[in-house]
């Protein structure tokens, strides 16, 4: 088993309960995703942060094409750094001109990251 942290910042969320139901749209998508916590983000305003786990059962090999199939469900395009040393893969998503969202809910999202190590 492989866990995979998710973690987003939100923009112009000034309620708790609109991030909650965001959380339940990412939730939705793996059976295997754990909700960690949702805080306020002080350095931008009105901003949450919400961090999940994901437990992946697959090889290694597979791993990295799971992770990418994941993280286009929900937003696109990303940036990805390969750790050759420790092995550890890094998405970051940040939100531009370019950005598409897979859900209209999914605009909030100003910043994301996924990492596997």
């Amino acid at each position: 088993m492989n866990k995979i942290y998710l973690t987003i910042i939100t923009e112009n969320q000034n309620a708790e309960i609109k991030v909650e139901k965001l959380s339940e749209k990412i939730l939705n998508y793996e059976k295997n995703c754990k909700l960690i916590s949702i805080e306020k983000y002080h350095k931008l305003e009105n901003s949450f942060k919400l961090e999940f786990e994901i437990s992946i059962y697959s090889e290694n090999i597979n791993l990295i094409n799971e992770v990418l199939a994941y993280s286009n469900k929900i937003v696109t395009p990303w940036l990805i750094y390969y750790n050759e040393e420790n092995k550890s893969v890094e998405l970051i998503f940040n939100k531009s001109k370019f950005s598409r969202f897979r859900k209209n809910e999914f605009k909030v999202i100003n910043w994301m990251q996924i990492q596997y190590e």
